[in-house]
């Protein structure tokens, strides 16, 4: 009787262990672009255009929106859907017609397109 006792205190404690969950950090959010390639913004281009500033926003309902603002002025908008799961976001981006992956880890977000890779941190 003693033993089955302590085998139902291990297996009560054993419950309680995994029903403790860490906080996530949610996707949802403003991120503003710190850096291109390991370079910080301003990030000069090969063809001579420099980004100063990009901001992406991911809504609730699994669309993005991405607006950066160029050296001369000028600004840029590009819109599509994303996916998340574990860390790892798919974004689809429906301006340029592309595929592309990102990652969340706290508050950085990271991402590879066409052989840049961006990080953002979240506002």
């Amino acid at each position: 009787m003693r033993n089955l006792a302590v085998l139902a205190l291990a297996l009560g404690l054993a419950a309680c262990a995994t029903d403790a969950t860490a906080p996530s950090t949610s996707v949802e959010g403003s991120y503003s672009l710190q850096r291109i390639n390991g370079t910080a913004l301003p990030y000069t281009f090969s063809n001579g255009v420099q980004l100063v500033s990009d901001r992406l926003v991911l809504g609730t309902d699994g669309t993005f929106t991405d607006i950066a603002r160029y050296g001369n002025g000028q600004s840029s908008t590009e819109v599509g859907y994303y996916t998340s799961l574990n860390g790892s976001i798919t974004f689809n981006d429906q301006t340029s017609g592309i595929t592309y992956q990102g990652s969340l880890s706290g508050t950085v977000l990271t991402q590879i397109v066409s052989g840049f890779t961006q990080t953002y941190q979240k506002n």
